[in-house]
């Protein structure tokens, strides 16, 4: 298994925030599992495992939206398909709760590198647009709930990234400046996100991007959490924080 390599002594950040899906864990058995129980209850074809990801990044009601579409029957436009949405996204998240970590890991790496984070004494936060209550559920499941000073799920707020006001908050709850922080995350939602807040941003590039990662604008884009110690250092020179 790949593990981080030591941080550097004289760190340069605060505070970490990760985003979760594609980031710290991959989710998508137990996404596709959830999704694909709703599509049985509707008498819809399943998804594919493969096409899940495409779906992943916007939060529940997007994902329902794009799975629809996969499988023939997209979400109507008006109050009736709202009420669909509704409906749909509701029974998805009620599933989904229910088997949260079948098969959901964290990468290879992660936990070593969130527990040396820990460990330094640097505050850690996490900023996704995956609904607030499973986020709790799955970093609750998986262990890593102790680690971290600030959780913000979708729902929360009503605003989602690659608004800034999610990474905001987290920062505010975490008791971090935006000048004293940094972002890892997967998708142009993250790093729109992290400019929007002033935050500089590691992109990792296996997550769930829809768009190929090196062209996400992302400060550093990293391969493993192997190069996240070196990713923080050229990210200091980015971020020059005060």
């Amino acid at each position: 298994m790949t593990t981080a390599s030591p941080l550097p002594e004289a760190f340069p950040f605060d505070g970490i925030v990760f985003d979760l899906d594609g980031t710290l864990i991959d989710s998508v058995p137990d996404l596709a599992l959830a999704l694909n129980a709703m599509l049985d209850e509707e008498g819809l074809p399943r998804v594919r495992h493969e096409q899940v990801p495409a779906f992943v990044g916007q939060g529940a009601r997007v994902l329902v939206t794009k799975a629809m579409a996969a499988v023939g029957r997209p979400i109507a436009e008006g109050a009736a398909g709202a009420a669909e949405l509704d409906r749909l996204h509701d029974r998805f998240v009620v599933l989904y709760e229910e088997k949260p970590v079948v098969g959901t890991r964290t990468y290879d790496g992660a936990e070593a590198a969130l527990r040396d984070l820990h460990a330094r004494g640097v505050r850690l936060g996490v900023c996704t647009n995956k609904p607030h209550g499973p986020t709790l559920g799955v970093m609750e499941a998986l262990g890593l709930a102790p680690l971290f000073t600030a959780v913000v799920g979708g729902g929360l707020i009503p605003e989602k990234k690659p608004d800034p006001a999610p990474l905001l908050l987290t920062l505010e709850k975490m008791g971090v400046a935006p000048g004293r922080a940094a972002l890892v995350g997967d998708t142009p939602y993250d790093v729109g996100a992290a400019r929007a807040a002033g935050v500089p941003v590691v992109m990792v590039d296996f997550g769930y991007s829809p768009v190929p990662p090196a062209e996400a604008g992302a400060d550093v884009l990293i391969s493993s959490y192997a190069e996240l110690p070196a990713a923080f250092a050229r990210l200091a020179a980015v971020a020059k924080p005060a």
